[in-house]
């Protein structure tokens, strides 16, 4: 009977080379979360400013935040979400509609970069604004500018209870989106909304 004795070696090598591997793969893999993420809600941010009718004021061009943190060797938390002071001003239009309380400018009102009437409370107190009432609607008139028969072009703001349409489902868009940039990964990920 023959007694063959035998050793492996390279075995620490070996597991080195796996370590080593898995490693990279891991920062691979967080790498290409972070990076799809990021062109999603750069995407978002610009399909929320082309869903917006005469384009979006500064404030709102700016209002998605990308945050992400690396919770682990292979495990990435990135979050897409609006920003505190813009999400307080947006939350209507993005979330949960709201009927209007204000005025909305007409097309020949004069604005702030913000989108608002220009100088409305110096004017309403001036009489130069005057508020009408009639079937169910207030307009806001401006007493200075004379025009023809209709007199069209001194309603600059209109008032009537109706709810604002949703410009842009963010949580929706978001859960689409997210679903589309993790479908071609092999992993366990999880989604909540806010």
């Amino acid at each position: 009977m023959i007694r063959v004795r035998t050793t492996v070696t390279g075995t620490r090598t070996t597991q080195e080379y796996l370590n080593r591997s898995g490693q990279k793969l891991g920062n691979q893999f967080q790498k290409e979360i972070i990076t799809r993420a990021r062109a999603l809600s750069v995407q978002m941010q610009t399909d929320m400013n082309n869903a917006v009718d005469r384009g979006p004021v500064s404030f709102t061009q700016r209002s998605v935040l990308f945050t992400f943190k690396k919770t682990g060797k292979s495990s990435v938390r990135a979050s897409i979400l609006i920003k505190d002071v813009q999400a307080n001003y947006l939350h209507e239009v993005l979330v949960k509609p709201k009927s209007l309380g204000k005025f909305i400018p007409t097309s020949s009102a004069r604005l702030t970069k913000q989108g608002n009437i220009s100088g409305l409370k110096n004017n309403l107190s001036k009489k130069r604004y005057i508020i009408v009432e009639s079937g169910g609607k207030k307009r806001l008139i401006d007493t200075s500018k004379k025009d023809t028969k209709k007199r069209t072009k001194r309603i600059i703001g209109v008032k009537e209870s109706k709810r604002r349409q949703l410009i842009y489902d963010f949580y929706e868009k978001a859960e689409q989106g997210a679903v589309l940039i993790l479908s071609d990964i092999r992993g366990t990920f999880k989604l909540r909304n806010g």
